[in-house]
């Protein structure tokens, strides 16, 4: 009788310890798929996008960034205040609006953001005048379906910069140019190219577009690749993953370019083809640029 007590005892604790073990377990997992769910949902609304913040040779430079996803005008807010001086997220980065600047409005109408700030916005050196207005047209051109970009200071027209007297255009787009330079000696066989150099800031490579000006009769793709197999950019951090003495062929048919090396370091492919597909699509109507080596396609890029 005690042993037959005994067992249903044993039997009984046994029962409610499986019990307990089972809804611990149950209670552990729902809570790891919680967890697991709220960390996808988290990704989920997170947007890649680039902003351009200034580096100490007073180039504007390409950083990725993550934004929550929101509509196009908080969108371009957030953008906005990652381009305060405030910014130290980057070190020898750096935001290039002045810390006073007001956004009084923000409108988005037909591929058009408006932006209306205080006039705190170009209370900065002469030579950082358009440098500001370059970081955030391009900046606010990240984002998806913003083709243009007016500028309104206290709900007038930025139609000129108070120091240097630069006129500027109604609608800012790619056309504006960044980090502008110009080898112009006359008026004859002018020429615009994009070249995308490489800024190292401790041991990570960033890309730094520079509009360049010149006087040339070469054609476009030709004057980007003599220009980034020079290896740098005048005198300053500005480099070039593409060597001089690396053989290029190249093909244009239709819109569509194709570039043949005899050989080409893998290490720094990457950093090459996005350098030179970026160059070409901000410099001409070419919508996919095919990379080989010999004979093999190593890469292909198609123009957003």
């Amino acid at each position: 009788m005690l042993r037959k007590k005994a067992l249903n005892r044993i039997y009984l604790t046994t029962l409610v310890l499986f019990i307990m073990l089972i809804s611990f377990t149950f209670d552990y997992l729902s809570e790891e798929k919680n967890t697991k769910l709220q960390e996808i949902e988290y990704v989920a609304n997170l947007n890649t996008t680039h902003i351009y913040l200034l580096n100490e040779d007073n180039y504007l430079v390409k950083v990725d960034i993550l934004l929550n996803k929101k509509d196009v005008v908080e969108t371009a807010r957030e953008i906005l205040n990652n381009l305060s001086v405030n910014n130290k997220k980057y070190n020898n980065l750096k935001g290039i609006i002045p810390s006073n600047t007001k956004i009084n409005d923000i409108k988005y109408e037909n591929n058009i953001i408006t932006v209306d700030f205080s006039s705190d916005l170009l209370k900065v050196n002469s030579y950082l005048e358009e440098k500001v207005i370059e970081s955030i047209v391009y900046s606010l051109l990240e984002i998806e379906g913003v083709r243009n970009v007016i500028i309104k200071i206290n709900g007038e027209n930025l139609e000129t910069l108070e120091k240097s007297n630069k006129k500027l255009p109604i609608l800012l787009n790619e056309t504006f140019g960044i980090n502008k330079t110009y080898d112009i000696k006359s008026l004859k066989d002018t020429k615009k190219v994009v070249l995308y150099y490489v800024f190292n800031n401790e041991d990570n490579d960033y890309f730094v577009p520079v509009t360049k000006y010149l006087n040339s009769k070469d054609d476009k793709v030709k004057i980007i690749i003599d220009s980034l197999q020079g290896n740098y950019f005048s005198n300053t951090n500005l480099s070039s993953y593409l060597n001089k003495k690396t053989n290029i062929n190249f093909t244009l048919d239709e819109d569509i370019l194709t570039f043949t090396f005899e050989s080409l370091n893998e290490e720094n492919l990457e950093s090459v083809t996005y350098s030179l597909a970026s160059s070409v699509f901000d410099s001409m109507d070419v919508t996919k640029v095919i990379f080989e080596v010999d004979n093999k396609i190593v890469d292909v890029r198609t123009k957003s």
